[in-house]
């Protein structure tokens, strides 16, 4: 029984670091299992569930895999804002060869709600609601015009994160993103360097 959980649990991170390709294409049969088997979705918080951690019982892992050099994308600033307990991250990169995207590094982070809050400087959780309320608010193009200088302003308050407003006929939101530099130097805190193993919870990650 824990052997099944175990391939499961790591069946579960290959496929979410996936997202994007889950999202364009639909679920797979093995990410429908999980989402049975833990009765929780694609879009629920978080990626693996607490009661999924088997290294940390009860500690949510946000997961994301992002091609090498690229930001890390978090989605839904207030969302991220708004986190009150502890959580752990896993951050894949990858490198596309022969039309494959190769992992080349992976972290494991496990942050407090405290270390999380404090990443995002002097903004507001006040400030990203206005906002979010604010460009909902008129046409498109005058919300775009406002978004462009506030985001601006946001980004100098905001600490290790970007604030991109996501504005055109399909949605509306703020989204938030950790640059690709900021993520190595501020939050892992070493230079960029492609991993000769990859390594998650002291085994290769194959």
């Amino acid at each position: 029984m824990i052997r099944f959980f175990s391939s499961l649990f790591i069946l579960s991170l290959v496929y979410s670091i996936r997202a994007e390709e889950v999202q364009s294409h639909g679920f797979s049969f093995e990410q429908r299992v999980w989402n049975h088997l833990f009765e929780r979705g694609y879009t629920d918080d978080w990626d693996i569930p607490g009661s999924a951690n088997l290294q940390n019982p009860g500690v949510p892992i946000s997961v994301k895999f992002m091609e090498w050099k690229n930001s890390i994308y978090l989605g839904d600033a207030g969302r991220q804002f708004a986190i009150d307990q502890p959580f752990e991250m896993v951050v894949g990169f990858y490198q596309k060869v022969d039309g494959e995207k190769k992992v080349v590094a992976v972290h494991h982070l496990s942050f407090t709600p405290e270390q999380w809050r404090a990443m995002w400087g002097e903004v507001t959780a006040e400030e990203l609601a206005a906002f979010s309320e604010r460009i909902k608010a008129g046409t498109i193009e005058s919300a775009q015009d406002y978004a462009r200088p506030h985001a601006a302003e946001l980004r100098k308050k905001s600490g290790m994160f970007s604030i991109n407003p996501k504005i055109n006929k399909d949605q509306r939101r703020i989204q938030c993103s950790i640059p690709f530099t900021v993520f190595y130097r501020e939050v892992v805190e070493q230079e960029p360097q492609i991993q000769e193993k990859v390594m998650l919870w002291g085994r290769e990650l194959k």
